[in-house]
């Protein structure tokens, strides 16, 4: 659990009126879904044919939030069906490494994989601490302001798979959703604010920090002063999502996040893993309502984004599927 002193109480409470209008507002834009590639010819992008083996998209009028070009990757031998994974990067933006890590995955399982590159420049300035718009996934601008929920950059997952989905009559219509260090950290953020979003599955691996679903604490470490509803959250705590740590995940790797208010969730990312986790099972067990999420470790694996890979491999196909793809 956190604990925070009275004179944040005190700041939590004199904005919460505020919070409590603009939360009305966004229950009513969650309750009518935006739109997308799918039905909107303001936001499609007419995907040229799928071609097998790596691919990289950069389009010219493209109208995905944040994302600079997106690489995927098509098995070869004509499958009857295909299933797209979603692979979201850490905070090195290598995207197409990422991609190259699932890439016997996907040959094994029949899946596209597509991996967008969101751009590294854009930063913002929340609680006097700066933050990537990546990690947070745009929701909020400068100062808490919110961003149209047709720029948030979970949006652009969406397109981006909607055109993948009109591209290909053999692609399912839900998706699997992966991410690592700082694209767990773009995941987790999806279910929360995109719970209607089309994926089937959400892995959040490794993720650094959390914004654990808890009103009293400011965004981005909570939902305070976030364009959240409680209709939202409450689907969201219903949702696919699985907290998948390695264990020997240790605070020396990667860039560990070490400011105050990430270390009241924990002293490395195994605790504030499952100390969201906890957060969100408690939650749900005080609304009453169904909990999907689940957490899961990795023997072993440290935050290594291709060890995760497998290992979310194994959590989809079960592990003697994946057993060959062990070097």
């Amino acid at each position: 659990m956190l604990v925070w002193s009275k004179k944040e109480m005190r700041q939590k409470n004199s904005t919460r009126a505020i919070h409590g209008i603009r939360n009305a507002i966004f229950t009513i834009a969650f309750l009518h879904p935006i739109l997308s590639c799918a039905n909107s010819p303001l936001l499609v992008y007419e995907l040229p044919e799928l071609v097998e083996g790596k691919n990289l998209l950069a389009p010219e009028n493209q109208e995905w939030e944040g994302v600079s070009r997106v690489w995927y990757y098509l098995p070869e031998g004509n499958p009857t069906s295909l299933k797209v994974v979603m692979v979201i990067h850490g905070a090195g933006r290598n995207a197409e490494d990422y991609l190259d890590s699932w890439i016997p995955i996907a040959n094994e399982a029949n899946f596209i994989v597509v991996a967008p590159e969101f751009s590294e420049e854009r930063g913002i300035r929340l609680g006097g601490d700066w933050e990537w718009r990546f990690n947070t996934g745009n929701v909020v601008s400068w100062f808490g302001i919110d961003v149209d929920p047709r720029e948030w950059y979970f949006e652009s997952v969406e397109q981006i798979f909607t055109c993948f989905l009109k591209s290909d009559d053999r692609v399912d219509d839900e998706y699997i959703l992966f991410g690592h260090s700082a694209g767990g950290q773009f995941v987790h953020r999806m279910v929360l604010f995109r719970p209607d979003a089309h994926f089937d599955l959400a892995i959040a691996a490794n993720s650094g920090w959390y914004s654990f679903p808890l009103e009293e604490v400011d965004f981005p470490y909570g939902l305070s002063g976030a364009p959240y509803s409680n209709e939202a959250i409450s689907s969201a705590l219903g949702r696919p999502l699985v907290v998948l740590l390695g264990t020997a995940d240790t605070p020396d790797q990667g860039s560990f996040r070490s400011r105050p208010k990430a270390m009241r969730q924990g002293e490395d990312r195994i605790q504030r893993g499952a100390n969201f986790f906890k957060e969100g099972q408690a939650l749900a067990s005080s609304k009453g309502i169904p909990f999907g999420w689940t957490l899961q470790y990795v023997e072993g694996v440290s935050h290594d984004y291709r060890g995760m890979a497998l290992a979310a491999a194994r959590l989809i196909l079960g592990i003697e599927a994946t057993a060959d793809l062990i070097e």
